[in-house]
């Protein structure tokens, strides 16, 4: 860990950000994406009234796994993230994987949001939601969402002081016009809608199919480096935002599907169709407001991420090493946000969001359970202590194996005795996880109830994974290939 903190350390971000602003700069990167953006889709397609579970077990899976996200930035509190966890566990090619699904995850992540935001701008106006796009053939072209991403990454680029500044005012507006929709909303809520047409009229497979779509509103933001005080700073502002924005999702959540039947939600801008459903159409406007505040934060904490991540990739010279380059004027990364700003412009110029949303969530999985491996690894081996890495690598595979089977009984409607098998495999390689010797114990943040909490990520980003639908593989395996020819033609050498 020391070597890897002390050869990181050139070139260093200046460390500004301390435990308020990392929560708010988690709360901007959560709220916008999955309360204005993903909640109509996930409810009218995917889970119905039952959305509400799909968010808390998408908030339980992202918190088991955001809390080994917490032990390794603590430990290594530099930019990257998941990175430079797997570097030092799995080493390079394992975290060239991750790294590459980070940039799938978090650009597309700031361009699924950015799509929304010319719909909610257009309510704001009274126009049509499609009305700021412009149709060539079957694409929605969409000028908006470019001429947002611009504007933010010059924000970026100006300095992380002023950007968080900027960030905490939006995020604290954003809150408060949530808080107008609960108060609004609820009193014109019919609890007939959560039952009159099924509570879960998807089944269970459409429940946990909205957790694993939803699953990319919990990105958790990567501003490690930037931090004054590690220590007390990540863990409050990774697991503080994610408490926070669980909250709100399910209370939104619950709003909505109790406000309008669930076949009638709007799937562009659903907060505010549900108040013009009311003729409330001051309302309306207020949470086109919000809903505009909550996706800017959400776009600008994911291009500072993934600007952040292309310094490291420029550091380990697996991508051109004048990423990692730091103006010496602002004290951010010129190049990299440029080249963030331009791919998420790009990106959100011409995709779909339910494309977007489903490649961003399995690569946000695929990251959530690489930590929790990595996590499980570092504890029960370490290179310098002459131990066998078997044990704790037959207990992942293991591990991987039972929840696989798990899962897929589970989601094809397997016989309960095959479901009950595999889930009972499961928690007892998990329970003889206590009988191995644990060779690194970190001293400054550990993951509560350990081995069972990276365990149980593991299991729930699995599931999770095996409930998208196999478009998602398809465009995941094509984004790995790809990868893979970069590391092979560049990375490597």
């Amino acid at each position: 860990l020391e070597e890897h903190r002390q050869r990181s350390g050139t070139n260093e971000l200046p460390k500004l950000l301390g435990s308020w602003d990392l929560v708010f700069i988690g709360i901007g990167s959560i709220i916008g994406a999955g309360v204005f953006v993903l909640s109509g889709v996930a409810a009218n397609e995917l889970a119905g009234p039952a959305v509400i579970v799909s968010y808390l077990v998408a908030g339980v899976a992202a918190l088991l796994s955001a809390l080994c996200y917490a032990e390794m930035a603590v430990s290594l509190p530099i930019a990257g993230g998941a990175f430079n966890y797997i570097c030092i566990t799995f080493g390079e090619l394992a975290a060239w994987t991750v790294a590459w699904n980070m940039c799938l995850e978090i650009t597309l992540s700031a361009a699924a949001v950015a799509r929304g935001f010319a719909s909610y701008l257009a309510t704001l106006f009274g126009l049509a939601p499609s009305a700021l796009r412009v149709s060539v053939g079957p694409v929605q072209l969409d000028p908006a969402a470019v001429l947002l991403i611009a504007l933010l990454t010059a924000i970026l680029i100006k300095g992380t002081r002023e950007s968080s500044l900027f960030n905490i005012v939006v995020s604290a507006l954003n809150l408060a016009s949530i808080m107008f929709v609960l108060c609004a909303g609820f009193p014109k809520a019919q609890p007939s809608n959560l039952y009159d047409h099924g509570f879960a009229p998807y089944g269970a497979t459409g429940v946990l199919s909205g957790a694993a779509v939803v699953f990319f509103a919990f990105i958790v933001a990567n501003a490690a480096e930037e931090a004054k005080d590690p220590a007390a700073d990540i863990p409050m502002g990774i697991v503080g935002s994610l408490g926070i924005a669980t909250l709100l999702y399910v209370l939104m959540a619950l709003c909505i599907v109790m406000m309008v039947p669930y076949q009638q939600i709007d799937v562009n801008a659903p907060f505010s169709a549900a108040f013009l459903a009311h003729s409330m159409t001051w309302a309306a406007r207020v949470v086109s407001l919000g809903a505009v505040l909550g996706i800017v934060t959400s776009v600008m904490t994911g291009l500072l991420g993934q600007s952040r991540l292309l310094v490291v990739l420029g550091r380990e010279r697996l991508l051109p090493a004048r990423l990692a380059a730091i103006s010496e004027r602002t004290g951010t990364p010129i190049q990299a946000t440029l080249l963030t700003g331009a791919m998420a412009a790009a990106l959100a110029f011409v995709l779909d969001i339910g494309v977007l949303a489903e490649l961003v969530s399995i690569g946000t999985l695929y990251v959530f359970f690489t930590v929790c491996a990595g996590v499980l690894y570092m504890r029960f081996h370490q290179r310098d202590s002459g131990s066998s890495p078997v044990p704790v690598l037959a207990a992942l595979a293991g591990l991987v194996v039972t929840a696989l089977g798990f899962s897929l009984s589970f989601t094809f409607s397997a016989p309960w005795a095959a479901v009950a098998a595999f889930l009972g495999l499961f928690l007892a390689i998990m329970a003889s996880l206590k009988l191995l010797p644990v060779q690194h114990v970190p001293q400054r943040f550990q993951v509560p109830l350990f081995p069972f909490t990276p365990a149980l990520g593991i299991l729930f980003t699995i599931y999770l994974v095996c409930s998208l639908g196999w478009p998602a593989y398809v465009r995941f395996g094509a984004w790995m290939v790809a990868g893979l020819a970069v590391y092979a033609l560049y990375g490597v050498h």
